[in-house]
């Protein structure tokens, strides 16, 4: 599993104002131009930050510094006992002795924005005449400030540039480079096809650029945001969105408190649903998608994780929740999304964090706030196989569910009653009791449902066939048969078979619309095909263990997709099969989801249109869901998620 190094600290993004003194083609804000923040409202988001844990505040806007009292903010956070941070377009730190005036307030972090090498392009972009200033800033910043970010957005009057751009910041010490895409909202929407490239010939752009720049400099950090991972090949390590710089809180003009960062304004096209890298990417921007689809997409297969670690992160805390310190303000929460606490013993917990690069924020912030896919590991053991065995539930404890912190802290998690994936299993053996006639179970490995199937092979109404690389693996016993081989390469010999089975093998395959396609052909007519597969799940490991897990070299990464149960569904779907029923986690109570389906409905003309119609429907829904919900909610949460998770100053 990747997990990245410890981030130096929680940085907080607040927005003091929506004006700006440029007006940039790119301006992401610009439908709020103008707004402004109350200083009070700001001072106690300030005091708030630090409550919250941050240890940073980074002012943004729009343009920070023209704020009025900006610079009485800074001092605000410094008297507060945080760093100071700026996400600027850096004109009004081109005034002489500005830089060493925040440099006293603890300034270490400053993001600007570059847009050409030179006045004509840059100037061009911000609409109005700034690359001397902005240039000015960035000589003043480099080599004095920790980290000094130089951002270039990615534009169609730009893209050519790109080289240009790389040389000019060769003379900069210390400047790390950034590469974005365009985030297609407010002004770029005055011209969405003469500013917006291709993703794919933004895509190439920037893995050029970051060549030039790391043969020329390799000292240099150089990094990119704003594209999906499929598209970037070998420079895929070098993502850097807000959570890679450490940002846990963000905070919009308009808006009371901080809220967990997120990427929530960017969505999958149909592609996604087959392709390796679906549960770490952050996707397309949702109005690129709505504009023009997602044919550029390239699903990758290769091995990924199925899991993550929650690793101990401090010492033993007391924490009664009746009278929750969280709750009251007076202790800081765990990361909202990468932390939670973990209950030990009565009145007691430990913090755990995962710092994986595996999976994405939302992936993540599904699998533990909505699925709560967390696992104790007692005994220690480096590599897990038998989930039922090896594995004990733990669930948000109740006092937390309605707990008015909930949103900004990662909650205290408990051991669960009963036992684990008990559940799972009574409905998957009651399932496989159902079955009759012809079986194959594609990568049955070493049978683990036999003992459910076999009273039926007894009585002679199942015949059994496992299909598995290793073949011969499982016992021998009267009535199963065992295959060795693949499923791409197998040739039944007889008729089609009643029912085919994936349980937990599905997400080994290497071609996930290739296999389906596979699996519905095996299927005879009216034949069922039943999936069982499990979604990400986060293991706590005790205090120690993760470093005899993160020191083995040879644990093997096996699966080749993550999907949800939807996705398996559409895939199922676009191979001509109709879902039956399905068990989500919910159901399961476990890391589980079981999906029923049979090849056709009977064959009539009026039965495939309805089913090609529904296909057609839920491609055009899987790939414009993240738009429709920007569209539909402009002035609630979701538009602060849609205009400002990004930091660049626009």
């Amino acid at each position: 599993m990747s997990e990245a190094p410890p981030r130096a600290g929680r940085k907080a993004l607040l927005k003091l104002t929506y004006r700006c003194n440029n007006n940039c083609a790119f301006c992401h804000a610009a439908p709020h131009r103008g707004d402004e923040a109350a200083p009070g409202a700001l001072e106690r988001k300030i005091r708030r930050a630090a409550a919250l844990g941050a240890d940073t505040v980074v002012l943004s806007g729009g343009e920070p510094s023209v704020h009025p009292r900006w610079l009485e903010l800074a001092d605000r956070v410094a008297r507060a006992g945080l760093r100071l941070g700026l996400v600027t377009n850096g004109r009004m730190l081109s005034y002489p002795g500005l830089v060493d005036r925040l440099l006293t307030r603890g300034l270490d972090y400053a993001y600007l924005s570059l847009c050409g090498p030179d006045a004509a392009l840059h100037d061009r972009h911000v609409r109005t005449p700034a690359f001397r200033q902005t240039w000015a800033a960035l000589t003043a910043l480099a080599g004095r400030v920790p980290l000094v970010t130089a951002n270039v957005v990615v534009t169609r009057w730009n893209i050519d540039r790109l080289g240009d751009i790389v040389r000019a910041v060769d003379r900069l010490p210390g400047v790390r480079l950034k590469f974005s895409a365009v985030e297609p909202a407010g002004n770029v929407l005055d011209d969405f096809d003469g500013l917006v490239p291709p993703l794919a010939d933004t895509a190439r752009a920037v893995r050029a650029a970051i060549a030039q720049a790391q043969a020329s400099v390799p000292e240099r950090p150089v990094v990119w945001d704003g594209l999906p991972l499929c598209l970037m090949g070998d420079a895929m390590e070098l993502e850097c969105a807000l959570r890679e710089d450490g940002f846990a809180f963000l905070s919009e003009v308009f808006e009371r408190d901080w809220f967990p960062v997120d990427d929530r304004h960017r969505g999958f096209g149909a592609p996604c649903a087959a392709c390796s890298l679906r549960r770490r990417c952050r996707g397309v921007f949702g109005e690129y998608l709505a504009r023009r689809g997602a044919a550029e997409l390239r699903p990758v297969s290769r091995p990924v994780p199925n899991s993550f670690n929650w690793a101990s992160s401090g010492p033993g805390e007391r924490l009664s929740l009746r009278t929750c310190p969280v709750r009251a303000g007076k202790r800081a929460p765990p990361d909202p999304v990468r932390g939670i606490f973990v209950r030990t013993g009565p009145g007691r917990v430990r913090r755990h964090e995962t710092t994986t690069r595996d999976f994405s924020d939302e992936t993540l912030r599904t699998a533990t706030r909505e699925q709560e896919q967390v696992y104790l590991e007692p005994s220690g053991a480096v590599l897990v196989t038998d989930f039922a065995r090896e594995l004990r539930r733990l669930r948000l404890a109740v006092a937390c569910r309605p707990c008015p912190a909930r949103p900004l802290c990662g909650g205290v998690f408990e051991r669960a009653p009963g036992a684990s994936f008990r559940r799972a299993r009574v409905l998957l053996e009651r399932m496989l009791d159902s079955l009759s006639g012809d079986v194959l179970d594609v990568g049955c490995g070493l049978a683990p449902y036999r003992a459910a199937l076999e009273p039926a092979v007894r009585a002679g109404r199942l015949r059994y066939t496992g299909l598995d690389p290793r073949g011969g693996a499982a016992p021998r016993t009267p009535g199963f048969a065992f295959v060795r081989g693949t499923l791409e390469g197998f040739r039944p010999r007889g008729a089609k078979f009643d029912t085919v089975l994936a349980l937990r093998s599905f997400n080994h395959l290497k071609n996930a619309r290739r296999a389906m396609a596979k699996l519905a052909a095996l299927a005879a007519p009216g034949g069922r095909v039943v999936l069982a597969e499990d979604v990400v799940f986060g293991v706590v490991r005790s205090p120690g263990r993760l470093e005899a897990v993160l020191e083995r070299d040879d644990l093997p990464w096996e699966h080749r997709l993550n999907p949800s149960i939807e996705e398996a569904a559409l895939l199922a779907r676009d191979a001509g099969l109709r879902e039956v029923s399905r068990a989500g986690t919910a159901q399961t109570d476990s890391t589980l989801w079981i999906l029923e389906l049979v090849k056709g409905d009977g064959g009539t003309a009026r039965g495939a249109a309805t089913r090609t119609r529904a296909s057609r429907a839920s491609r055009a829904s899987h790939a414009t869901r993240a738009t429709r919900a920007t569209r539909a909610t402009r002035a609630t949460r979701a538009t602060r998620a849609t205009r400002a998770t990004r930091a660049s100053s626009g």
